[in-house]
C-alpha cells in the first residue's frame, strides 16, 4: 500500500495494482521457434527427422523469445522481448516497428526473424507494438501520444535484471523511424541509433504516393486531422523540427534508392539538416535497394551490428564534429 495526498488535509490509501506505473510488466508469456508453425518450412532442413535447424538459423538456439503487456500511461500495451540465453549483463535495443495498426505489426515471425537475430549478437530486444494493437489497450496515433509507448520502455528496461545500465540502442524501419526521431526529441538516455527507410516528412511521403497516406492512414489515426492538420503533420514530421533531436546521440541512417514506399528523398534532406545542426550521422544510400534493403540483408546486418557495438559495447566516443584536418 501506498499513502496518497487527495487534499491538504486528507490521505487514502490505494491498492497497488491501481497506482500508475509506466513501464511496469503486466503479464509475460514464452514462445520458442520449435513451436513456431510459421517458421517451419524456412528454419529446418527439408524433411529433416528429428528437424535440424539450416546453419543460417542456429542463433535461434542462442535466445529465449518472449511477449508480454506493460503499462504506457495507464493503459495495457503488448510488446515482444528477445534476448541471449547465457548469463550476463547485455545493452538494450528498442526496436520500432514500421506500418500501422496490423500492417508491419511484430508477430512470432518478426520476433524470430529480426528481434532473436539481433539479440543474438549480444543484446537484449524489446519492441512496442503500440497502444490499441494486437491485443493492446488504446488506439495509436502514428506518431502522437503513441511515441509514449516507446518512452515508457526505458523504466521497464531499467528494471530488467540482465540489462547494463545506460546502453541503450534504438532500431527503426520506415515509420518506425519516425517514431524513432521524435522519441530522440524527449529524450537523451539513446546512446546509438540505426534507422531504414526512414520515414522524416509526412508531407512529402503522402504526395509520393498519391495521397493514400493522408485518406487510410493520416485521417484514420491522427485526432481531429482535418481539424489540426498541419500542427498534426508538423508535429510528427522531422524535418521541421531538426534543432530539437539530441546532438549526443550517433544516427545511422540507411536508405534504398528505389524505395517506392519512403522515397530515399527523405534520407538525403534529412541528412543535409544533420549536417546543418551538427547532428552526429553516418548516411548509406544502397543502389537500387527496395524499401526493407531485401537485396543487401546480410549487409545492413553486418552494419547495424557494428554501429551498436561500436556505441553500446565498445563505447566509443563521439566524432569531432568542427571542421579540422589538413
Amino acid at each position: 500500500m501506498k499513502l496518497f495526498r487527495v487534499s491538504l488535509l486528507i490521505y487514502v490509501l490505494l491498492p497497488m495494482h491501481l497506482i500508475a506505473q509506466n513501464g511496469r510488466i503486466i503479464e509475460q508469456f514464452n514462445y520458442h521457434y520449435d513451436t513456431i508453425k510459421s517458421l517451419d518450412e524456412r528454419i529446418y532442413i527439408p524433411e529433416s527427422k528429428p528437424k535440424i535447424l539450416l546453419p543460417a538459423y542456429q542463433y535461434l538456439q542462442e535466445v529465449e523469445m518472449k511477449g508480454l503487456f506493460y503499462e504506457s500511461d495507464g493503459l495495457k500495451v503488448k510488446a515482444y522481448m528477445a534476448y541471449p540465453k547465457k548469463d550476463g549483463n547485455f545493452p538494450v535495443i528498442i526496436y520500432n516497428r514500421g506500418g500501422n495498426r496490423e500492417f508491419g505489426a511484430i508477430n512470432e515471425f518478426k520476433m524470430a526473424f529480426i528481434l532473436a537475430r539481433v539479440a543474438s549478437w549480444g543484446y537484449i530486444v524489446i519492441a512496442s507494438q503500440y497502444r490499441g494493437n494486437d491485443g493492446g489497450e488504446g488506439m495509436e496515433e502514428f506518431g502522437g501520444k503513441d511515441v509514449n509507448d516507446i518512452l515508457n520502455l526505458i523504466p521497464l528496461i531499467n528494471n530488467l535484471p540482465n540489462a547494463r545500465a545506460g546502453k541503450i540502442g534504438m532500431y527503426g524501419w520506415s515509420r518506425g523511424g519516425m517514431m524513432s526521431l521524435l522519441s530522440l526529441m524527449r529524450t537523451d538516455q539513446i546512446k546509438a541509433v540505426a534507422l531504414g527507410g526512414a520515414l522524416s516528412d509526412l508531407r512529402m511521403m503522402n504526395d509520393s504516393r498519391g495521397g493514400e497516406m493522408e485518406k487510410f492512414v493520416y485521417s484514420e489515426l491522427m485526432p481531429d486531422y482535418y481539424k489540426h492538420k498541419d500542427s498534426l503533420l508538423n508535429d510528427r514530421s522531422a524535418i521541421t523540427m531538426v534543432d530539437r533531436i539530441c546532438k549526443t546521440t550517433p544516427i545511422l541512417l540507411m536508405h534504398g534508392t528505389s524505395d517506392w514506399r519512403v522515397v530515399p528523398e527523405e534520407s538525403l534532406k534529412l541528412a543535409e539538416a544533420f549536417q546543418k545542426e551538427r547532428i552526429p550521422y553516418r548516411l548509406v544510400m544502397f543502389e537500387g535497394g527496395d524499401h526493407g534493403l531485401t537485396e543487401f540483408t546480410d549487409e545492413v546486418n553486418e552494419m547495424v551490428r557494428n554501429w551498436f557495438d561500436k556505441y553500446l559495447v565498445e563505447g566509443a566516443k563521439l566524432p569531432d564534429l568542427n571542421p579540422h584536418g589538413n
